[in-house]
């Protein structure tokens, strides 16, 4: 949990960036409070503290906007959610409510490192072909297996990936905290991306309407399955 967010907190921030998301880029206290099924008196003191501790900027009777602190905080919460989501309903195979329901009540209390070793989970899925059937050895897990490097063969970093492609996340190759900055937008395996625009300053991607932005550093550590 992003330090001084409550979970209700962090959960308004993540409405509101769902929200914010598309040509609208702004959500209403109405809005947010129908999203979030409470009463629109509920939401403005919420909003009032968000906006004290900058994450958001908010007039009354006007639109509210996240500021960068408020969006990065938002999609901090939001990965958690998506990765705790495949794991209940891809993995475990529950119902597609109730994974939603668990995944939303587990988010705000998932560590770095608890989402790491999620994530390793799912790299580990996508790629290692023995992996389902439990004889992953000691070779395999280190990345020597000809298996493992015939697979490899048939995926691409995102900087080697043409503007205006889509692409499925297999692997994060990064380490500490550059991995985690990475995870923390919302870029995990099997994830579906598009890079959008490359630019001087590095390059747009979309992960459905969210527009992310990414340094080449970043575009070299995520290796896709175009």
């Amino acid at each position: 949990m992003t330090a001084n967010l409550t979970s209700s907190l962090e959960d308004y921030l993540e409405t509101i960036y769902l929200l914010q998301q598309g040509s609208a880029q702004e959500a209403r206290v109405r809005d947010i409070a129908l999203a979030r099924s409470v009463k629109a008196s509920s939401v403005t003191p919420a909003l009032k503290r968000l906006s004290e501790m900058g994450f958001l900027k908010y007039v009354q009777r006007e639109s509210i906007r996240l500021t960068e602190e408020g969006k990065t905080a938002a999609r901090r919460v939001y990965a958690r959610h998506v990765l705790l989501f495949q794991f209940f309903h891809d993995i475990l195979g529950m119902p597609e409510d109730k994974a939603k329901e668990e995944a939303c009540g587990l988010e705000h209390a998932l560590s770095d490192e608890g989402m790491d070793r999620f994530v390793r989970f799912f790299e580990s899925l996508s790629i290692c072909p023995r992996f389902i059937s439990g004889t992953c050895d000691k070779s395999c897990r280190e990345h020597e297996s000809a298996e493992y490097a015939a697979i490899l063969e048939n995926f691409k970093t995102l900087d080697e990936v043409a503007d205006h492609t889509s692409v499925t996340v297999k692997q994060i190759r990064a380490k500490g905290s550059h991995r985690q900055a990475i995870l923390d937008m919302g870029i995990l395996p099997n994830v579906v991306i598009t890079k959008t625009l490359t630019t001087a300053e590095g390059v747009i991607i979309h992960i459905g309407t969210h527009e992310l932005r990414l340094t080449d550093e970043q575009m070299r550590a995520i290796l896709v399955e175009v």
